[in-house]
């Protein structure tokens, strides 16, 4: 480890110089650190250091062609200058080769840790990096561009515990929840500290009321703001309707007082027969803003009647810790219909095996209504938010995780090793930047 951990350490040092001199405090303090984290011989935390010495490897790629054009546009000497970066990508690419000789197999929750880890420093680095205005949370919190490669680390390791942890059934609901409160927590919290002491925390632009249907209301009222929305549409489309069960910042509660429910444990019908009047709700979600901002309502007037709405969801919370059931989000959220629609594009899918014989274990698991049974054998209707808490539940392994279109040959374990790492670097990247 001796040899490959100083030729990394080189590597991520020189990078680190180089963000130096660029002002780049946030790269800084990340390529120190994983100039530090070269020398571990965790199997998923050399693995990530691998995968970012590969990043370090394109940035530099990149970097060449540019510092090379801009001397050869001034007419200045390259050659020098060339030969010097060609060296640096060499030390890379030897480091990298170096490196993956003495890598070892990885199981599946180390897997999905490296990659979350590994993807999160990438992409939140690059959110850093390119946006016009400080937006990760670290930054706003504490005036410093630097505390963000601190903070970029913390959350790139938080995201790895988690999706671990969803790759184990019996741990899995669990660590949901946890992942999910610990979001919507970060979340309402920086919303009231924005509209009560630092106006930083809030995003530029007209205020969003964090409740659900206003992602829809907001911009049918305003005929403008569509962020929200289609940053909610982008996550559908990607994750499928498991928004709303690792994402939504509202639902989470709901799911709470279902999940400590007296009846916590009870199969509960669900299917077709259970009432749903997410239809009228989504109506009056897109009809009464519009209504209101055809008649001239002003804003305050309008924004009072939605948070008006949103008292009523505590009522709902209510009848959902005596059900067991998420009775908010399975039968009056309009966004969550909303998305039940659109994830029907997105690839992912719960499965129903030929094992099933109907004995509705799961549906003691499932706080959405999802599931039923019909013709002998269990049945998930659209209802479903990709929770993956019912699979625990089957002692047969009839139920099961995969994907739909182009990608059905796709089998049930890397289904799910994608799935969790695709919904672990979401919730990462969500919680970095947690802004309404």
């Amino acid at each position: 480890m001796i040899g490959p951990g100083l030729i990394s350490s080189f590597c991520f040092l020189m990078t680190a110089a180089h963000f130096l001199r660029g002002g780049v405090n946030a790269g800084v303090i990340l390529c120190l650190a994983l100039a530090a984290l070269s020398f571990s011989g965790c199997g998923w935390l050399r693995r990530s250091v691998t995968f970012l010495l590969l990043a370090s490897l394109v940035f530099w790629g990149v970097e060449s062609v540019h510092l090379a054009g801009m001397r050869i546009v001034e007419g200045l000497p390259f050659v020098r200058l060339a030969a010097i970066l060609m060296g640096v990508l060499l030390l890379h690419a030897g480091a990298i080769l170096w490196r993956s000789r003495g890598e070892k197999g990885l199981s599946a929750p180390e897997l999905a840790r490296s990659r979350v880890f590994s993807a999160s420093v990438v992409l939140l680095f690059a959110l850093d990096a390119l946006a016009p205005f400080p937006l990760l949370l670290g930054e706003r919190v504490f005036p410093w561009q630097g505390f963000n490669g601190l903070a970029i680390l913390l959350l790139a390791w938080w995201g790895g515990y988690c999706a671990a942890g969803l790759l184990n059934p019996q741990a899995s609901p669990r660590r949901r929840r946890v992942m999910w409160t610990v979001f919507a927590s970060v979340f309402f919290l920086q919303f009231l500290l924005g509209v009560t002491v630092a106006s930083s925390l809030l995003m530029t632009g007209r205020l969003h009321l964090p409740v659900p249907f206003m992602m829809l209301s907001g911009p049918v009222y305003r005929g403008e703001g569509m962020f929200m929305l289609a940053l909610f549409s982008v996550s559908v489309l990607l994750a499928g309707s498991a928004w709303c069960s690792h994402l939504c910042y509202f639902g989470v509660w709901d799911c709470l007082s279902a999940s400590f429910s007296r009846r916590k444990g009870h199969p509960v019908k669900g299917g077709k027969d259970s009432r749903d009047w997410r239809w009228v709700f989504l109506a009056a979600a897109a009809g009464l803003p519009l209504l209101l901002a055809i008649l001239g309502v002003p804003l305050g007037y309008a924004l009072a009647a939605a948070l008006a709405a949103a008292l009523a969801a505590p009522f709902a919370w209510k009848r959902s810790s005596a059900s067991g059931v998420r009775e908010y989000c399975s039968r009056f959220c309009p966004m969550g219909l909303a998305a039940s629609l659109l994830g029907r594009l997105s690839s992912w899918r719960m499965r129903v095996g030929e094992a099933c014989t109907g004995c509705m274990k799961c549906a003691s698991a499932c706080r959405d209504l999802a599931i039923s049974r019909e013709g002998g054998v269990c049945h998930i209707s659209r209802r479903c938010t990709l929770c993956r808490d019912c699979i625990s539940r089957c002692s047969r392994g009839a139920l099961g995780f995969g994907m739909a279109g182009p990608f059905s040959s796709v089998p049930s374990a890397r289904a799910d090793l994608y799935f969790v790492t695709l919904i672990s670097v979401m919730h990462v990247v969500f919680l970095a930047t947690a802004r309404v």
